[in-house]
């Protein structure tokens, strides 16, 4: 017997998972939809209910506030560490990235430490 291939749809009939069944299911849940084959590509796009919404790059800017999270999350150690050398430096850099979209040099120049 052949695999069957189900994509979930999550809020939005965004597809959330792939998934591959050696049997067709009893009772197929709602949010599965057959899908000809194990195409994780899937994921993320939305289903209109005929077809998958194409797929766009993120924009530079999406890419920039991304970026930008990330760098938060590895400098949250700092805030509590106070007598930390760099803390004021950290502080500052955590202060203009947060203020970094809304310049004039987003997304072009990123805030460095220690500038």
């Amino acid at each position: 017997m052949s695999s069957i291939f189900y994509a979930q749809l999550g809020s939005e009939n965004i597809c959330i998972s792939v998934t591959e069944y050696n049997q067709p299911l009893d009772n197929v849940p709602s949010s599965y939809i057959t899908i000809d084959s194990f195409d994780s590509s899937f994921v993320g796009r939305t289903w209109d209910g005929t077809d998958w919404e194409a797929v766009s790059a993120p924009t530079d800017a999406e890419t920039a506030r991304d970026w930008r999270d990330q760098e938060l999350m590895a400098s949250d150690f700092i805030v509590p560490i106070t007598d930390h050398p760099q803390h004021a430096a950290y502080m500052t850099y955590r202060a203009a990235l947060r203020d970094w979209p809304s310049t004039s040099d987003f997304p072009d120049t990123k805030p460095t430490l220690g500038s």
